[in-house]
């Protein structure tokens, strides 16, 4: 008994086209025709498709199932290799799954940074933003210190998250004087802050590019100037390592010279 590429596409639950599509490939052999010109599958064609979406099932491409299919040696290679992928697909799902229950239970913006997820609602949209940027440009090791930063609250935050473009002179000046003491604190305790680009991963200088012209974009010009004024009244006063001072000036005068070329 034979079957037509209909037919056989029911008992294997396939359709028409993709058995076409794996004579094409060479996978099932084209079947002789009978006197009216109809194709006659035969029980053959019914094991080596079935053989076929056994091995799709489990996760082998169709390019390589050519080169598996009657080759033992290469068969346990290719499950190997598949046994590898399905572990690195299975705890990327696992972690994705976790980071989405953490959204759920802190009820944070679904585009927060995994790093910062427990205390998003405590961050500004601006923050959020940013700290996203920076999880693509920083390792995780200093993910983890901007994320102690980030933890903090002060009075004068939320003042400054809503600080007006245009707001008057004495504003900026008071409001420099406030958050320059936190800001002397966190760059004494983590001076490396001074030249971000140390603890970047990939290209430094399209990474440094990235965060000035998102600075640019999410903070207007107001607050901008506090966090230059205050950093400007901290920097002579750290109490940090000459090393690290010089490496500063170093970043400043590259960035300068990568400005005017």
């Amino acid at each position: 008994m034979g079957w037509s590429t209909s037919e056989l596409a029911r008992l294997t639950a396939t359709t028409v086209n993709t058995i076409r599509h794996y004579h094409k490939l060479g996978l099932l052999t084209e079947p002789e025709r009978m006197s009216n010109g109809y194709k006659q599958y035969g029980a053959s064609h019914l094991l080596r498709l079935n053989q076929i979406r056994r091995m799709r099932e489990l996760g082998i491409p169709l390019s390589d199932i050519g080169s598996v299919a009657d080759d033992h040696e290469q068969q346990q290679l290719a499950l190997k290799q598949l046994e590898s992928d399905l572990g690195d697909q299975i705890a990327a799902l696992e972690k994705a799954r976790s980071e989405v229950a953490q959204l759920l239970e802190h009820g944070a913006p679904i585009d927060t940074a995994s790093s910062f997820i427990d205390i998003a609602t405590r961050m500004s949209s601006a923050d959020r933003s940013l700290m996203n940027i920076y999880s693509s440009l920083y390792e995780d090791s200093a993910l983890a210190e901007m994320r102690s930063i980030m933890s903090e609250t002060a009075p004068y935050d939320q003042e400054v998250d809503e600080l007006a473009e245009d707001a008057d002179e004495a504003t900026r000046a008071r409001l420099a004087e406030q958050i320059a003491p936190t800001m002397k604190r966190h760059l004494e305790a983590k001076p490396w802050m001074l030249a971000p680009t140390e603890r970047m991963t990939g290209d430094v200088k399209m990474g440094q590019a990235a965060i000035i012209g998102t600075i640019s974009e999410l903070y207007n010009e107001a607050q901008i100037d506090v966090i230059q004024r205050a950093f400007i009244s901290v920097f002579p006063t750290l109490d940090i390592p000459d090393d690290d001072r010089e490496r500063f000036i170093a970043f400043i005068k590259q960035m300068a010279a990568d400005e005017g070329n």
